[in-house]
């Protein structure tokens, strides 16, 4: 697992609560976390592509295999995501022709952080 997964993996506040096809996970992100290195200095926020991987990681969950990204739609960003706040993400997926389409949301507290549908196929043998 590369390092930027692992401290994403490392940053979960309990293990996922999987039901089906779906699964929400919360996390929260020190100061000191890798993901805010130079995003941006005085200021971190948690960049939208380790939003877009923490979706993926929690889909795997959901499927129980590796993911390989392929496109990203729908997508707003609608709150910037700090250090210390409690982020919950939730991951609705559906499987078609070797595909899944993943419905994701994060959110704070009540607020909507941030929504948008990730294309996830089978990772290819290597």
């Amino acid at each position: 697992m590369n390092r930027m997964r692992q401290a994403l993996v490392e940053a979960a506040v309990a293990p996922a609560r999987l039901t089906g096809a779906s699964g929400a996970q919360s996390f929260c992100f020190a100061e000191n976390f890798l993901g805010f290195a130079g995003h941006f200095p005085g200021y971190p926020i948690l960049p939208g592509v380790l939003q877009t991987l923490l979706a993926q990681l929690l889909a795997e969950q959901i499927v129980g295999e590796t993911l390989q990204f392929q496109e990203l739609t729908r997508a707003k960003f609608t709150r910037q995501l700090r250090p210390g706040e409690l982020i919950e993400v939730v991951v609705n997926c559906q499987e078609r022709e070797g595909q899944w389409r993943c419905v994701t949301r994060l959110m704070v507290a009540a607020e909507l952080a941030a929504s948008f549908t990730l294309l996830l196929g089978k990772e290819a043998a290597v």
